[in-house]
């Protein structure tokens, strides 16, 4: 049988059956761009690239059809015409980032979508962007068109072809990251636009503000390029794996003569093997410090740590490792141990009072971290060990916290070693404060550390952190800015007149936490006591001020997401994968904007049918504009699963994943649940707006992708078919045999909630 795709890319294992789309994709490599613009210094890898740009920089008022080198739209386009849009615009994108700073209106134009005011006020032209309100005034509606959906710049009306189209990382073996949606752009008051050259960190002055085109696309193009600039030249090699940490004999023993000391708390002491143990720390470093970089690797010692602080690490290591038997005995030792020292400590008055150099402790430093490594082993199971030690430990964790100051860190001599003292402590505190927004998030209770409780630095880039010499980090620091204080930098995303600052991959983790603790405290605020009648309809997401400052503030975080040289929607990239879980919470706080899902959500009765009946019954969604973006974000969340294969996703890539991921995409699949069924009902009124039908249709393409044999007329005989196929995709992501009992729990929620919807 004669090869289809004879000719074979050199640099990567894709290949193709036309010599012409090989040179086009190589390309992509080379970033050779042959076709230049006559008018301006712009090149482009492919002929039809330029012939769009020249029509819309340079001939913004010609239609298609009078564009010579334009191939024209047909009369009557596919509803898949906006996604064949999305998929160009990507291919565009990657291979020409300065091509995102061209006209904004060019979608604009071809929606007839008609734009209605934001809280009273009229949507300026982006083409005057110094007549736009400085300002948001109260009023009834929130109606921004979602004109990204416009006609096809290409002849390619399916869906394979739309699947095709979507780049997946330069790495074949790693494409677990989950692309981000397109967006139109939000009419705000002006932000200032950060040039993508080769100076990503030049700030342009005086230029209108445009979303971003990384995480929300900039200029309404529709996928975001899928790495910084310059990280295709990062090898697949490049983000080598983390060291072996052995555990000698002689230390195995030393802490075995450390537990003998609390044997009022532990009266059978005993400890796994040298090897076990060593196998368990290097389980930690592979596995949980990818997500939550507090430790600093080049000079971890595992001599100088306490007892509380190595058994607890171990613990959670050893959960890693897939060995929960040993990570559940490990952990009934760290735990009375972890107590009984927190205990001797206070008694003893060795505690240094709050604000009087309890920040140089590094034993109250390591007393934090274990309690946040046992919180972290029994958060995510019902039992063994269970759930609500983690909300008991939490208290204690915050007193310790608080008594070592919430914002006193070690004084720094410019040294590398009071440096990386400084850092570990800093990050320590706010990877706290991001655990507590973690239980508010899953389990809806109140946050204990709110963001105006700190006023220290965001923490530093990971390539300075990463560092294995102190040379080394000296040339990244020299070329760091040095990092904004936390509120400087949250003020910043949320005043329209302020300068956005820059923030590393962890600084915008911890901000975009901030963003959502604000977001559930406003929803709380919202539900009293006008809407305890509806506990969970959407009436406590209704227009208001205070919600135009928080969508303002994510599209400036946006943009600082993408200055960051280090952001990245892989999960393997070099720079670990907080950009990437950085990202899945974006979409959540998106989510959350629409409807109150902590409330309705009962994930601490962790029982499969009672979340998913919870969801149904009490969670409600209203049609408009803000619902069809948030269903967009959740669809195309969805849509890399689907080209790469749920079940190879689900088996070899959900693992790499934070479990923040699987708490966003029980809400993802939920909250399109419930768009698909606003809209699918027979005769809906007010009628399907264009942006809603397209949408629609791209669901339905990716569940007949999928499921093979189900017709478009079968999946909409009613208004919970297309629902209940959705949410069971969702679901296979969450069914395969994980660490955590948590992410297997959505799953099941997820099938009873489609079970809910067939019947």
């Amino acid at each position: 049988m004669l090869n289809s795709k004879p000719y074979q890319c050199q640099r990567c294992p894709r290949a193709f059956a036309r010599l012409e789309h090989l040179q086009r994709h190589d390309r992509s490599h080379t970033k050779e761009k042959p076709f230049v613009c006559v008018q301006c210094p712009k090149a482009f890898t492919r002929k039809d690239l330029l012939a769009r740009h020249e029509r819309l920089s340079h001939n913004p008022d010609a239609s298609p059809a009078s564009n010579n080198t334009h191939t024209p739209s047909p009369a009557n386009p596919s509803p898949l015409d906006g996604l064949n849009s999305l998929a160009s615009v990507v291919n565009h994108a990657q291979s020409n980032p300065s091509a995102l700073q061209g006209p904004v209106d060019h979608f604009t134009s071809l929606s007839p979508a008609v734009h209605r005011p934001v809280l009273g006020t009229q949507l300026a032209s982006i083409d005057t962007p110094s007549e736009r309100p400085t300002t948001p005034s109260p009023g009834p509606d929130f109606g921004y068109a979602l004109s990204g959906f416009g006609p096809a710049s290409y002849q390619a009306h399916d869906f394979t072809s739309f699947l095709d189209s979507v780049p997946l990382p330069n790495h074949p073996f790693s494409p677990a990251y989950q692309p981000l949606p397109l967006f139109p752009p939000l009419h705000f008051s002006p932000v200032p636009e950060y040039d993508q050259s080769s100076d990503r960190g030049a700030l342009t002055e005086n230029t209108p503000s445009t979303p971003s085109s990384s995480v929300l696309p900039r200029n309404d193009t529709q996928l975001p390029s899928l790495q910084p600039e310059g990280y295709h030249h990062i090898s697949p090699a490049a983000r080598q794996p983390t060291g072996f940490v052995p555990v000698t004999a002689e230390c195995r023993e030393k802490f075995m003569n450390m537990l003998a000391d609390y044997a009022n708390v532990v009266p059978d002491p005993s400890m796994p093997s040298r090897h076990a143990l060593s196998r368990c720390l290097t389980g930690y470093v592979t596995g949980f410090h990818e997500h939550y970089p507090i430790v600093h690797i080049p000079t971890f010692d595992v001599d100088s740590m306490t007892l509380p602080y190595f058994l607890a690490m171990a613990a959670l290591g050893a959960r890693y490792c897939r060995e929960p038997d040993t990570a559940f005995r490990l952990y009934q030792i760290a735990k009375p141990v972890t107590m009984e020292h927190v205990r001797r400590v206070f008694q003893s008055g060795k505690l240094p009072p709050p604000g009087l150099n309890a920040a140089d402790d590094i034993g109250t430093l390591q007393t934090v971290q274990a309690l946040l490594y046992m919180t972290s082993v029994s958060l995510w199971f019902i039992n063994n060990p269970p759930y609500h030690e983690a909300l008991s430990l939490r208290s204690l964790m915050e007193i310790v916290v608080r008594q070592g100051g919430l914002n006193r860190l070690p004084e720094q001599d410019g040294t590398w070693s009071s440096w990386i003292r400084r850092e570990c402590v800093k990050r320590t505190k706010l990877i706290v404060f991001c655990f507590f927004n973690i239980h508010t998030i899953v389990f809806d209770v109140p946050p204990m550390i709110l963001t105006e409780d700190f006023t220290l630095e965001l923490p530093s880039t990971e390539k300075e952190w990463q560092a294995p010499r102190s040379d080394l980090w000296q040339i990244e620091r020299m070329k760091s800015p040095g990092e904004p204080k936390f509120q400087d930098a949250l003020s910043a995303l949320f005043k329209p007149t302020s300068n956005v600052e820059r923030f590393s991959s962890l600084g915008g983790y911890v901000l975009i936490h901030a963003i959502l603790q604000d977001i559930w405290l406003m929803t709380k605020a919202g539900r009293l006591p006008v809407s305890r009648r509806n506990r969970f309809t959407p009436s406590s997401m209704a227009p208001t001020p205070e919600l135009v400052h928080v969508e303002q503030a994510l599209e400036r975080w946006c943009q600082c997401w993408e200055r960051n040289q280090e952001s990245s929607v892989d999960p393997l990239s070099p720079n670990g994968p907080l950009s990437f879980t950085s990202a899945a919470l974006l979409r959540l706080a998106y989510i959350r904007l629409n409807a109150d899902c902590g409330s309705a959500r009962q994930l601490q009765t962790w029982d499969p049918v009672q979340i998913a009946t919870s969801l149904h019954d009490n969670l409600a969604v209203r049609r408009g504009d803000r619902l069809t973006r948030a269903a967009l974000h959740c669809a195309h969340a969805l849509s890399t699963p689907v080209k790469l294969g749920i079940g190879f996703v689900a088996h070899s890539q959900v693992a790499l994943w934070s479990n923040q991921h699987a708490l966003c995409s029980l809400e993802c699949a939920v909250l399109l649940a419930k768009w698909l069924e606003a809209i699918t009902v027979p005769d809906p009124d007010p009628g399907l707006t264009e942006q809603e039908t397209r949408l629609r249709d791209f669901v339905l393409e990716m569940v007949m992708e999928v499921e093979h044999g189900v017709s478009r007329e079968w999946l909409l005989a009613t208004n919970t078919r297309l629902s209940a196929a959705v949410t069971r995709l969702w679901a296979r992501l969450f069914t395969a045999d994980y660490i955590w009992e948590m992410v297997s729990l959505i799953g099941k929620s997820l099938n009873s909630y489609a079970d809910l919807l067939e019947q």
